[in-house]
């Protein structure tokens, strides 16, 4: 993968009020185009409750997915690992790793969600514990080693993969949602994995003023965990971006969808303690697009602060673009073409050669014009 890559993060965010069947095609489509427009990689995570998160296993959507693409990478985004057996993650992302001919990744957590956590007896208060002691298991199975362990949680005993990575033991990338808390940076450092990190913390937990600078704390723990880690560890940030006539016209395009989230899912069915109130609302969308923590302009605007994040971040790095759909699906759809078709090209010097062509042209042209005046001036043909 080149230094710099750039990659889509949905959320299984779905609108109860739209059918889920359509909704479920929908994400299809956006992943197919995704493909298309050449986007490195792709991010659908894991949810089993709240009525608004029904994408219950990424790697089912996926293998139907490997089918309809060409190159785009499939990222589980991510699966929660106290929720599962260890060895059968392992199992499922070497499968989606046949079936998808080697673009898997692996990507894991904790799990948010209690409701999730209570329907099968997991233990809130265990998740972390949990989840450390499964990510080693699901590690030495995918290195192609024969576990024997005996956890609070699960128990494995003489467990090996009969299917191996396409590309052999230790081929399938594993990364970890991850804060970049101390403890965090611990885990990562200590398992050999990555990180994908969110620029904006949860949007359900937000509040105006509650962070002035998202981005520099942003970098103060990336620089933290690589100062930790082996160094040159890829960071994979995920980013919201909107590309409009000027931010205030996509606060006002972004406003309804993004109110009708916090509300719906956050506050009346997570029960945060969110205002309910257009202003409140709205002042902490504007929060948002002021300190950074979205990109919201136009295109050109748009390209300038995503390189300056990522020159921040350095590399090698994974820029990937948060789909909440907050506008309509079509409109989704357009946004991801003109982040594709006008914002990457210019973060990779896509448009270098053809700026350079029209310089060269010109000033070749002016000195042709210069020459004919001249010549005609001296009494030359006409």
């Amino acid at each position: 993968m080149d230094t710099k890559a750039f990659g889509l993060f949905l959320p299984p965010f779905h609108d109860p009020s739209v059918s889920p069947h359509a909704s479920l095609h929908r994400d299809i489509e956006v992943c197919g185009v995704a493909d298309d427009l050449g986007f490195d990689e792709i991010w659908l995570g894991e949810h089993h409750s709240s009525g608004w998160s029904t994408l219950s296993s990424p790697e089912m959507l996926m293998a139907a997915l490997a089918r309809e693409t060409r190159r785009i990478r499939f990222a589980t985004g991510v699966i929660p690992l106290p929720y599962h057996h260890p060895l059968h993650v392992a199992e499922r992302i070497v499968l989606l790793d046949h079936l998808s001919a080697g673009r898997a990744i692996l990507g894991v957590g904790t799990g948010t969600y209690v409701h999730d956590m209570e329907m099968i007896g997991v233990d809130p208060a265990s998740v972390r514990d949990h989840f450390r002691a499964a990510l080693g298991t699901v590690q030495a199975l995918l290195n192609g080693e024969t576990v024997n362990t005996t956890t609070p949680w699960f128990s494995v005993k003489k467990a090996v993969l009969q299917l191996q990575p396409l590309r052999g033991p230790g081929a399938i990338e594993t990364v970890v949602a991850s804060s970049l808390s101390p403890a965090g940076i611990e885990l990562l450092t200590d398992t050999a994995t990555t990180p994908t990190v969110h620029v904006a913390p949860p949007w359900g937990s937000i509040r105006p003023g509650m962070d002035p600078d998202p981005v520099g704390a942003l970098i103060e723990r990336v620089e933290s965990y690589r100062n930790k880690s082996a160094g040159g560890t890829r960071i994979r940030c995920n980013v919201f971006v909107h590309v409009a006539d000027s931010p205030a016209a996509g606060v006002e395009e972004l406003l309804e969808g993004f109110s009708a989230l916090r509300r719906g899912l956050y506050r009346n069915t997570l029960g945060m303690p969110i205002p309910d109130s257009p202003v409140a609302h709205r002042k902490t969308l504007q929060n948002l697009v002021d300190t950074g923590g979205f990109i919201v302009g136009d295109a050109a605007t748009c390209a300038e602060r995503i390189r300056d994040l990522m020159d921040r971040v350095g590399d090698p790095v994974s820029l990937n673009f948060f789909v909440p759909r907050w506008v309509s699906h079509r409109a989704t759809l357009d946004q991801l073409t003109t982040i594709a078709h006008e914002i990457v090209p210019t973060l990779v010097g896509g448009f270098e050669g053809t700026a350079e062509s029209i310089r060269l042209t010109s000033e070749e042209a002016a000195r042709q014009l210069k020459s004919r005046t001249e010549l005609v001036g001296n009494g030359g043909d006409k």
